[in-house]
């Protein structure tokens, strides 16, 4: 088989499609997030930074979709590094799926990432196994008009800040800490997507 027909691992994908982590992802870092409140569900849009230097920083928006008492997060879009991706998250199970993002075909991710959830947010948090919220949204509706307010967050969050290389240093941590309470953290299975 040549080289060109043979399927690469999971690890080596750059677009991933529905791949299943048996962990749950690293919470938010409240003194950088921004919350908005929408009836039955809050977003949140941090603003993220991880490396342990300059040329090998990541930054820009993680945008979560949690419950109204801010206790469980179903929903998060990663606008950030090489390989921009969202996830669904399963609270229940301590577990979330990670979907990459094409910005070939959809355009930049925050403008997307908004229209997602103003016109399907039932039906992705049915997805995260969060039924009954999805119920209380399509039968009370949200305040979606907080999503001009997030885009705007979200892309002041894709900018050069001072304090980049602080915050970079304290995700690290944060991530490194939260990875000895989870060792399962990354560990992805073969075939699982």
């Amino acid at each position: 088989m040549a080289d060109a027909e043979i399927p690469r691992s999971n690890r080596t994908v750059e677009t991933i499609r529905g791949q299943y982590h048996k962990f749950m992802l690293i919470p938010l870092i409240e003194r950088h997030s921004r919350w908005f409140d929408a009836g039955p569900v809050s977003i949140a849009v941090e603003a993220r930074a991880l490396g342990d230097s300059a040329e090998r920083m990541v930054r820009g928006p993680s945008i979560h979709v949690f419950n109204a008492a801010r206790t469980e997060e179903y929903l998060r879009f990663d606008v950030f590094g090489k390989v921009l991706h969202y996830h669904y998250i399963h609270p229940a199970m301590g577990h979330n799926t990670l979907w990459g993002y094409d910005p070939d075909t959809n355009g930049p991710m925050i403008p997307w990432t908004c229209a997602a959830l103003r016109d399907r947010l039932p039906v992705m948090l049915r997805r995260a196994g969060a039924t009954a919220l999805a119920g209380e949204v399509e039968e009370m509706g949200w305040d979606s008009s907080v999503l001009e307010e997030a885009a705007r967050a979200a892309t002041e969050a894709l900018a050069p800040r001072d304090d980049d290389l602080v915050r970079a240093k304290e995700g690290m941590d944060w991530m490194y800490r939260w990875k000895e309470l989870h060792p399962q953290f990354n560990t992805v299975e073969e075939g699982g997507y």
